[in-house]
């Protein structure tokens, strides 16, 4: 077992996949959870904090703070299977992008070469640390880590939008 040493009330869980490839969690009583699925509280704001790992109907089993504080086996499982359910590309170019509304951008990611539609200016957030966020119009969401590291083409196309 292992103790959750960022919760007040000390936790105790295990955490592993089963023979058929599902994320299993044992609680501190014992109580074995299948096919659980760890969930980010706050993605956007608090990506490397306050994970918290959800039975199959989302009930909230156990909260981590900290994930840092986790063994290194299970903290990278952790991010491992958080991994494989996450899907927010980094934009590292931007090639072209339509005037007005709905605008077609044509980016590329480190997933590759994307074509979306942007439907308004209100779908591109700044946040506090200088990551943008734009959603595109079927609610996908793209990350641009650093604004100053984009090339200058790119730079000067977000900035008729932002």
């Amino acid at each position: 077992m292992t103790t959750n040493p960022t919760s007040t009330t000390p936790l105790t869980f295990n955490l592993f996949y089963d023979d058929w490839g599902r994320l299993v969690l044992v609680d501190a009583a014992g109580v074995r959870h299948e096919a659980v699925a760890p969930i980010r509280s706050f993605p956007l704001t608090h990506p490397e904090s306050w994970i918290c790992i959800c039975d199959a109907k989302y009930h909230e089993l156990v909260c981590i703070e900290e994930p840092s504080q986790l063994p290194a086996e299970i903290r990278k499982l952790l991010l491992g299977a958080l991994a494989k359910t996450e899907f927010m590309p980094v934009i590292s170019r931007l090639v072209d992008a339509t005037i007005g509304e709905p605008a077609e951008w044509q980016v590329e990611t480190n997933r590759g070469n994307r074509t979306f539609v942007l439907k308004s200016e209100d779908d591109i957030r700044t946040l506090s640390d200088g990551r943008i966020i734009v959603t595109d119009s079927d609610g996908l969401r793209y990350i641009i880590a650093d604004l100053q590291k984009l090339d200058t083409h790119s730079r000067r196309t977000l900035e008729r939008f932002i």
